[in-house]
């Protein structure tokens, strides 16, 4: 209050004087005041206020509103809406078109034509049903109706079950690696999330090595902890967006410049995940050079 008690609106708030023009004045204090949604540079970042005003004869009175997390919230709901659209289509398409294909009775196919349009029906069946499994987890886990099962569990043996699964499906231009230390401890934590958690990330990995090249899932000892990290030599991620890369719907890749798509949920979930076996997750990336993505988990004691 000491700070702007007392002075003009133009030297109190930063680009007053560019916005007041744009906000609807009632007449009379008993009308009912127009409102306007405007931003604002605050201190470094964008504020975005509903502002409306009502004249006396002494003057007027503006009274605002702070819907910046409201916006950056509908931006996110729009996004996410955008997202999920492309990536329902775009499998929908091929399965519509790969069951056409099959259906058709005037265009004669091989053993191998008809195996290949099945595969396509099963890869992209595949992809719808990971897309929709991943909408269903962030809901679940903002109803808080995640339960867990923690007991004491062998991380090499988790770390193993996910690298054994992702061969099945690995690119041939990636090499997936894995690699322990001889002193890693069992921990406390549910295996069923540790696994869902390091699929995820080693998933993502291949998909950020467009160019192909090595994956390593790694497993270390720290002090108190188990650290499990997956690292790539794929595209690496901007400074800019790793503050929010565990963020719920966020993107690296938006408008998919890089070829990338998701749902920009996977993330998000593994976050939640680590976070309620009470672990710390985070990421180390130089862009083209690669990223690794790691959390930790506590030790079993006793």
């Amino acid at each position: 209050a000491e700070e702007v008690v007392g002075r003009h609106a133009a030297d109190a708030i930063p680009g007053w004087t560019a916005i007041e023009p744009s906000i609807p004045v009632a007449d009379t204090p008993t009308a009912s005041p127009e409102t306007e949604m405007l931003p604002l540079e605050l201190k470094g970042r964008e504020a975005w206020l509903s502002i409306a005003a009502v004249a006396f004869a002494e003057g007027t009175v503006y009274a605002f509103r702070d819907l910046t997390a409201d916006r950056a919230l509908e931006e996110l709901r729009s996004d996410f809406v955008s997202t999920v659209s492309h990536e329902l289509r775009t499998p929908l398409a091929a399965i519509y078109g790969a069951a056409l294909t099959l259906q058709r009775e005037d265009l004669p196919l091989d053993e191998a034509q008809r195996a290949n349009l099945l595969a396509v029906i099963a890869t992209e069946s595949d992809r719808l049903a990971r897309t929709v499994n991943d909408i269903l987890w962030a809901s679940r886990l903002d109803a808080e109706r995640i339960q867990l099962d923690v007991g004491t569990h062998d991380p090499r043996e988790l770390a193993r079950m996910v690298v054994e699964a992702a061969q099945v499906h690995l690119p041939e231009n990636v090499a997936l690696r894995f690699v322990c230390g001889d002193d890693v401890p069992p921990i406390l934590a549910d295996p069923d999330k540790v696994r869902q958690v390091l699929t995820n990330f080693v998933d993502n990995e291949v998909k950020y090595s467009p160019e192909g090249g090595t994956v390593e899932l790694s497993l270390e000892r720290r002090d108190h902890a188990v650290r499990f990290s997956v690292s790539d030599e794929g595209l690496g991620i901007p400074p800019s967006d790793q503050r929010r890369i565990f963020d719920k719907f966020y993107r690296v890749d938006p408008n998919l410049t890089r070829g990338v798509g998701g749902t920009g949920l996977g993330l998000y979930i593994s976050r939640e995940l680590v976070r309620r076996m009470n672990g710390t997750i985070w990421v180390e990336s130089r862009e083209s050079e690669g990223s690794q993505f790691s959390f930790e988990l506590p030790v079993a004691t006793g």
